[in-house]
């Protein structure tokens, strides 16, 4: 009589782990990033609510932002839409970038946001053949697009190991956007 029930109790447990299973699915998967296509102004003066003249006391204590030495940890709602963006100073203590961590890549969600871009800002450099075949091949770490004039620049990245692709997105004031693109484009 105990085979029939440690067959049941088997089964059970079976149904019950791939009920789970499924709905484990379902709450990793994450909402992704896309930008909305608005037209912006240019030069932009902000992104996300933050100027680009803000100081780290202002980040800290207007966008309750997290410190970590050079760098800040932000969570800014916009558009209803919380966003984690990364807030980078320079020594003298000006913002020069924000940063926004997309996670690994994927080629349909980097084409759309490539495609977004193009509209909301305009595009003004892409990697060129030789440089996209030297990423593939691993011998350069990443591949940057640049929209707007050199103030949004979206990036396709190698992680420390190696192993993974990663994208992110930048923001940057006009006369360090316009350096940052210059460097990319030589």
């Amino acid at each position: 009589m105990r085979l029939p029930s440690l067959k049941l109790w088997i089964i059970c447990a079976l149904a019950v782990l791939a009920s789970a299973c499924g709905k484990n699915e379902d709450q990793v998967k994450t909402e992704i990033w896309l930008p909305d296509t608005k037209v912006v102004k240019l030069p932009m003066e902000e992104y996300a609510t933050i100027p680009f003249n803000t100081t780290r006391e202002e980040a800290k204590d207007k966008f309750t932002c997290t410190a970590y030495e050079l760098s800040f940890s932000c969570k800014i709602k916009v558009d209803g839409k919380e966003e984690a963006i990364w807030l980078i100073y320079n020594e003298a203590g000006r913002l020069v970038l924000m940063k926004k961590e997309l996670g690994y890549f994927n080629k349909d969600v980097a084409d759309t946001i490539i495609e977004r871009f193009t509209i909301k800002y305009g595009l003004d450099y892409t990697p060129s053949e030789g440089q996209e075949s030297a990423f593939a091949a691993g011998i350069r770490k990443s591949k940057t697009y640049i929209f707007g004039g050199g103030q949004v620049a979206f990036q396709i990245g190698r992680s420390l190991n190696n192993r993974n692709e990663l994208m992110l997105v930048y923001y940057f004031p006009e006369d360090v956007g316009t350096t940052f693109a210059k460097s990319v484009m030589n």
